[in-house]
Formats: structure tokens, sequence, C-alpha cells
């Protein structure tokens, strides 16, 4: 995924909770990635099976591999009918990252507002695993996310794209920590949301890239390693407390 570049600005606070840390991932609208809008059924179900094949192209080939023409041929549509709607493979991959991007907002929404509301410490098995297995199952039913969000970055617009969806899951995991541990400071747990993001982000990468066998291995070691982690930063909390100030 590209890497994040910060504002100046401060951060959103995440007192309120999840209402804080569920801002919108996806910014624009269908019609700024479009060359023209659909105004038939027909045509918004020619977008999405070009959008759908794509998908598979750029996991396949990969992104700077995939041209229009094949994209166009395994959708089996035409040329002319792909440049109707899109002028170039960067647009397809920009469509494409925007309905990633709403995608994994609605899991995110799901997924982290039942991880507050489930009961039991943040380092709960439970908790990690519903998290990390919700994102793990969006990759493997959408193999495109990973070249397009997570590793390429000569395009601007999905290097934006890649950032505001890590960003997103830190907020998320800073929401969840904030729910259980209210006791730490918010600029701790921020780093301790940023470490547990990068963390998933690089070891589910790496899954992506073993058998299906191996996979399920290496997604059981991030729930172990991040379970390890939050229960280290719970303890070391206890023992904060229990010696004062």
């Amino acid at each position: 995924m590209a890497s994040r570049k910060r504002t100046n600005g401060a951060e959103p606070s995440i007192a309120a909770g999840v209402a804080s840390s569920a801002t919108p991932l996806a910014s624009n609208d269908e019609s700024t990635v479009l060359r023209r809008r659909p105004r038939q059924a027909r045509s918004q179900e020619r977008i999405n099976r070009i959008l759908d094949t794509a998908e598979h192209v750029f996991a396949e080939v990969g992104y700077d591999s995939a041209t229009t023409n094949l994209i166009a041929s395994q959708a089996e549509t035409s040329i002319g009918s792909l440049y109707e709607f899109f002028p170039n493979k960067e647009a397809i991959a920009r469509a494409l990252a925007q309905r990633y991007l709403e995608q994994i907002d609605r899991l995110y929404e799901n997924l982290f507002e039942a991880a507050i509301r489930n009961v039991g410490p943040v380092h709960g098995p439970a908790v990690v695993e519903r998290i990390v297995h919700g994102l793990d199952e969006f990759y493997r039913r959408h193999p495109g996310a990973v070249p397009l969000l997570n590793g390429h970055h000569s395009s601007p617009d999905l290097a934006a794209a890649g950032a505001r969806l890590q960003l997103a899951l830190e907020r998320r995991i800073q929401a969840v920590l904030a729910s259980r541990l209210p006791e730490i400071p918010e600029a701790s747990l921020r780093v301790i949301a940023m470490v547990i993001g990068d963390v998933s982000r690089v070891l589910l990468v790496r899954a992506d890239q073993v058998p299906l066998s191996q996979r399920r291995g290496v997604v059981r070691e991030i729930d172990r390693v991040v379970v390890g982690y939050l229960r280290m930063i719970a303890e070391d909390n206890v023992i904060r407390e229990a010696a004062g100030p």
C-alpha cells in the first residue's frame, strides 16, 4: 500500500468513538472517473463487467502488464465500447480503486462497530480474529485490491486511494482501542493503531503471495501477533496504574 503522508493539521479526535473514525474512504463519485455517465441499466452492466474483468486481469498479470485491449477482450466487449466510458487503463484502475474503497468502507464499519460492542478485553481473540479474518476474506474475494491499493506507486490517484484506506484502518483500530483502554493517551493509541495497521497490512499482502493452505497459517499468525501485542499493551497499562503517579 502507498506510504502515508500526514498533514501538518491536527488529527481528528476519536473521543466520539466510531463516529469520528468513520469518514468515508471514497471521496469522489463515479462521474469523476468515467468519460460519461451510464444512462441505461445495460450501460451500467457493461461498466461493471469491465471493472470485474479488470480486477482479475490486474491480479493475473499485474497492473503494468495489463492493457485496455486485454481487458476488453476478456470482458467480451469491443475496445470502442470500453473507451466509450474509460479513456485509458488508469481511469479503469481509478474506478476500480474507488469501488474497493466503497466496499471496504462498509466492511470496516461492520467489523469495527462489532468489535467495539464485543464484551471482553481488547486483546481477546474474538475481537482480533473478527477484524483480521474479515479483511483477509475481502482480499481473497477481490484479488485486484492488492496490486492496486498495496503496491502501485506510479499513479498519484492510486497512491492516494491506498493512503486513505490505510489511514481509515488505523482510525478504526484506534477507536476500538479507545473504547477498551480509555486511560491511555490518544497520542499513544494513535501510534499503537499505526503499528497494528502496518503489521496487518504487510502480513496480509504476504498471505496473498502463498498458496491457500499456507495463507490460512499466515492469517492465524497475524492473529497471534496482534493478540500478543495488545496483551502486552494492556498488561503494561495495568502495571503503570498499579504503580501510581
